[in-house]
């Protein structure tokens, strides 16, 4: 097991330079990152802006630019006045010394961007993501027991419904029920956005309708996998030996059918756990929810190139490091499995 983690991890090194160099391209050919100054009341002159551009290494080819971000450009001279009269090293340590630069907007520490923010998305992600898994694995199986029943037939017809809208379609209509049709109605009406004042209570209201907007729509898929996985399983002649040899329906179902149910579903949580950090950007930017998803859209908008590089160097390694647990759950599922 020691010298399968210590390969996994050597072989994940060079996916990441790769992935990086990959993803710093295509978020530099995105725009001017100095365009945001224009935005300001103190515009940079042209002399200014130019001497920023060198400072920041903005006039160098895009692979020297990537080996500053890399490594840091203390390797390396900065020509100030750009006449090459005035020379001084540089000042970034770079992303391998922890160092993921400085945000063009607010002229902060990318991470401290990332660390106001990452709480906020946390809030929100892994109450709808454990409520999705509780309420996908109850119905999953107890669908697969009643194949065909007109309770399958409902769940499989709702999980459709709300497997096939997008989750733009769910969020306004459910601000449209629960924040407008119900105040009319004289019942009490949900607040629209943001966090609230602080209090718990008042989080947990602003929550409601964000919660449930991101359960619906992961909670269709999770079930018919679910279901189908157990389906397979139970037309497994084990599982028929297990009913024959008189044990209990739930020993055979709990022990027998669904830990090897499970393995595909493991698989499934292992890719979808690192994005619970990236947020659900469409339902944060609705719901006005302070988290990673809304950051990363005005990144994006500003072309604020270090925090887009923060957040999507992020998801990148907590992707290799969930594959990696993912593998080594595997056993515990599946005691055949060896490394």
């Amino acid at each position: 097991m020691t010298q399968y983690i210590i390969r996994r991890v050597l072989q994940s090194i060079p996916l990441l330079i790769i992935l990086s160099f990959v993803l710093f391209a295509f978020t530099n050919a995105l725009g001017d990152p100095l365009a945001i100054f224009a935005e300001s009341r103190n515009r940079p002159t042209q002399a200014e802006r130019e001497m920023l551009i060198r400072r920041l290494g903005l006039d160098r080819p895009l692979t020297e630019q990537y080996l500053v971000w890399m490594i840091g450009n203390d390797w390396m001279l900065v020509d100030v006045r750009g006449d090459g009269s005035v020379m001084e090293p540089g000042t970034r340590e770079g992303v391998l010394r922890g160092d993921l630069g400085l945000s063009f907007v607010t002229r902060q520490p990318a991470w401290t961007r990332i660390e106001e923010r990452l709480p906020a998305t946390l809030t929100l992600m892994i109450p709808s993501y454990l409520i999705t898994l509780v309420l996908a694995v109850a119905i999953g199986v107890y669908s697969s027991l009643r194949p065909y029943s007109l309770l399958d037939n409902t769940i499989t017809g709702l999980s459709f419904f709300f497997f096939s809208m997008p989750i733009f379609f769910i969020a306004l209509m459910t601000i449209y029920l629960f924040a407008v049709q119900f105040p009319q109605w004289g019942l009490p009406g949900l607040p629209i956005g943001g966090t609230g004042d602080g209090s718990l209570g008042d989080l947990i209201l602003h929550m409601l309708m964000p919660v449930f907007c991101l359960v619906a729509i992961q909670l269709a898929g999770y079930v018919r996998f679910i279901r189908s996985s157990m389906l397979d399983v139970l037309n497994q002649d084990y599982i028929r030996t297990a009913n024959a040899k008189g044990l209990s329906g739930r020993t055979v179902v709990q022990r027998h059918a669904f830990k090897n149910a499970a393995l595909p579903l493991v698989t499934l949580v292992g890719l979808d756990l690192p994005f619970l950090l990236a947020g659900a950007v469409v339902t944060e930017r609705i719901f006005a929810w302070p988290g990673m998803g809304r950051l990363f859209i005005e990144s994006f908008e500003r072309a604020d190139v270090t925090v887009m590089m923060a957040i999507l160097m992020l998801l990148c390694v907590m992707v290799v490091v969930f594959q990696l647990l993912t593998d080594i759950v595997y056993t515990w599922f599946d005691p055949r499995i060896r490394y």
